[in-house]
């Protein structure tokens, strides 16, 4: 097992350049109204974490490109929020669960620019927050004081375990 561990360990240090552009698409998928549905990313950060630090790694620029993929990933969802507008109830997957948009329409209303930060950690509401806010209106400059800091938040609860975990027992 041993062997096997170190060949995974040294195969992660040959590519560590790799894992910005990783976590960079990852937290943009997670982030996307559409692809967050196939990506597991908040779960595999948490691993990518442990194995990144565990091949030496620095947390700083993993944790800063999953950010700025998220970021990106709400900001894109937002301007498709903005410019489909009412007509995003016609769109998969809410053609389907409309139910999934109601919940979100009363989820804003209720929190409005809290509910951008907090619905990170939401599970299966994150993806459709930024899009039901660019559909309701609000303002993007509004989205993007709150939307970047929640995406830092998120990716460093996800990844920083990973970290802190290694280093521990490393």
């Amino acid at each position: 097992m041993e062997t096997f561990i170190n060949q995974a360990l040294d195969l992660v240090r040959q590519h560590l350049a790799l894992a910005e552009p990783l976590v960079f698409a990852l937290g943009f998928a997670e982030s996307m109204v559409f692809l967050s549905l196939l990506v597991p990313s908040s779960a595999l950060f948490v691993g990518i974490g442990g194995i990144h630090a565990a091949a030496g790694g620095e947390f700083l620029t993993v944790w800063l490109a999953a950010s700025a993929g998220a970021a990106i990933g709400d900001a894109t969802t937002f301007a498709i929020g903005r410019y489909f507008k009412r007509d995003i109830g016609g769109l998969w997957p809410l053609r389907t669960r409309p139910q999934w948009y109601v919940l979100t329409r009363i989820f804003m209303k209720k929190y409005g620019l809290a509910g951008v930060f907090v619905s990170k950690f939401g599970g299966m509401i994150r993806p459709f927050v930024p899009l039901v806010a660019g559909a309701m209106g609000m303002r993007w400059g509004r989205f993007m004081l709150v939307s970047p800091l929640s995406c830092m938040a998120w990716s460093g609860v996800f990844l920083a375990p990973g970290y802190v975990l290694t280093t521990a027992f490393g």
